[in-house]
């Protein structure tokens, strides 16, 4: 039910000559404008993030007027409230008078009303040093006195305006106690919780990708208490360390992942999970997975800076390279598997590595290519922020396809091989996952021309009943071979 509609007073005992005064930032937008445009910035000119520190120390008008001219975020890709913004166009048609309110420079909301269209009015401190709640205030009784306007806000730090309001409003869930027997009205769209955002956004699902630090201990058939501890421990920081990633690509991503079908959805994009929530719980979660490597192996803790370095170079500059960010994809499943060599001491083999590399590399070809198969589908013709086009879906398939069938030659070179003899009892039975292997693979790629597939195939393939069922023949006859 639309709550900005149920919120609508009567006309008359309303007293419509009074303005209605709505707050900018988690209000009339589901974000902060300055932790946007910083984020921008950091994607943009993330060398030139010694500017910051700066900006800063001129004070608060300084770092915004900066930060404004260097990356101002684009009105339109902004996640509004749009039940709010449906509640402020029917009561301008009835001929109130709509103020915006903001405790930032009137810069940055000027966008803001000029692709809105509603507004009568910005209020906006003079100085940019000057904010916070009671900077609001004081703007406000200066404006239209005690009692002389409504207001609608977001926070129970609003509540010393919506106690100088008529009639206030929140965008909260529940109504807000703010003294003397008065409760604030919800209004607009109903708001997750940062929690669930936080936690979808930390990607869980995903850390099954981590359980390749496992791999030199299986292939290498050194099972014991003191591997599979140190290939946990491994598992962990890696799943710390990827989680941070995360938080720190959906923030780079945010304007581009607005112009996409489904990850516009995503917590930050979307607004649910703040931008100062994302960054701080992401440089929290890193520091955690270095300290716990440092604690475990200093090979590890070198493996993993390593790979955090890279998915940070991936997020801010690789991901829209033309092919450079596959081969990037192939290279950090990969390193999972030097990592867990790395903890227990165990090198995996040339032939893992490359079995790795090949397969992995289909399977995020497979990813470009599931993506724009579905942007095709949906008459569009290039992804933001992507390298690729609709025409490049092709080569992409054909490249895709041969690392995946190459792939399946070097394991068919390694059950004939001396490492094999070694560490299998019968080898020949391994020889029964070759065509397991070509059918998986044949099948993804059949299923991702037919746009089947989605965004992530790891995560299609570990909800997929047959791609389960052959991993588990697979084991199976490994355990066979062994």
């Amino acid at each position: 039910m639309n709550r900005a509609r149920e919120a609508r007073p009567d006309a008359q005992a309303h007293g419509r000559q009074l303005p209605l005064v709505v707050d900018l930032n988690h209000t009339l937008i589901r974000t902060h404008l300055l932790w946007e445009a910083l984020a921008l910035f950091i994607r943009a000119r993330f060398l030139e993030l010694w500017r910051i520190p700066i900006w800063l120390l001129a004070g608060r008008s300084a770092f915004q007027r900066h930060l404004a001219h260097a990356a101002m975020p684009a009105a339109a890709t902004l996640p509004y409230d749009h039940e709010l913004l449906a509640f402020l166009h029917d009561e301008r048609r009835a001929g109130r008078r709509v103020v915006l309110l903001t405790d930032i420079q009137s810069s940055f909301a000027a966008s803001i009303a000029a692709h809105v269209g509603l507004f009568d009015r910005i209020v906006a401190p003079d100085r940019g040093d000057i904010s916070g709640t009671h900077a609001k205030a004081k703007l406000m009784l200066d404006a239209y006195g005690d009692r002389g306007f409504d207001y609608i806000g977001y926070h129970k730090r609003d509540h010393v305006l919506w106690r100088h309001s008529r009639l206030a409003y929140s965008v909260a869930r529940q109504p807000i106690h703010i003294g003397n027997g008065r409760f604030t009205t919800p209004i607009g769209a109903v708001r997750g919780g940062r929690i669930a955002a936080l936690f979808k956004t930390l990607r869980p699902r995903q850390w099954l990708k981590n359980l390749l630090v496992c791999m030199p201990m299986l292939a290498g058939h050194q099972i014991s208490a003191v591997t599979a501890l140190q290939s946990l421990l491994a598992f962990a920081a890696f799943s710390l360390c990827a989680s941070s990633a995360y938080l720190l690509n959906d923030t780079l991503d945010v304007a581009d992942d607005r112009m996409h079908p489904t990850k516009r959805h995503r917590p930050i994009a979307a607004g649910t999970l703040p931008i100062a929530v994302a960054l701080g719980c992401s440089l929290l979660l890193a520091v955690a997975s270095l300290l716990l490597c440092a604690a475990v192996s200093r090979t590890l803790l070198a493996v993993l800076t390593v790979y955090f370095v890279a998915t940070v170079l991936y997020s801010l500059y690789l991901k829209r390279m033309l092919a450079v960010d596959v081969v990037t994809l192939a290279i950090l499943y990969s390193m999972r598997i030097l990592a867990g060599g790395a903890v227990t001491g165990i090198a995996p083999s040339f032939w893992l590595l490359a079995f790795s590399f090949f397969i992995f590399l289909s399977l995020a070809l497979l990813k470009r290519h599931s993506e724009l198969e579905n942007l095709e589908r949906s008459g569009a013709d290039k992804t933001a922020g992507r390298g690729y086009t609709v025409a490049d879906k092709g080569p992409i398939g054909i490249m895709g396809i041969n690392s995946a069938f190459l792939s399946v030659l070097v394991f068919i070179l390694y059950v004939e091989s001396q490492n094999a003899l070694i560490q299998y009892k019968s080898p020949i039975w391994l020889a029964g996952i070759v065509p397991l292997l070509v059918f998986w693979l044949s099948r993804l790629w059949i299923l991702s021309y037919r746009g089947r597939v989605d965004d992530d195939p790891v995560l299609y393939v570990s909800r997929d009943r047959v791609s389960l069922a052959l991993f588990a023949l697979c084991f199976v006859l490994t355990v066979a071979a062994t």
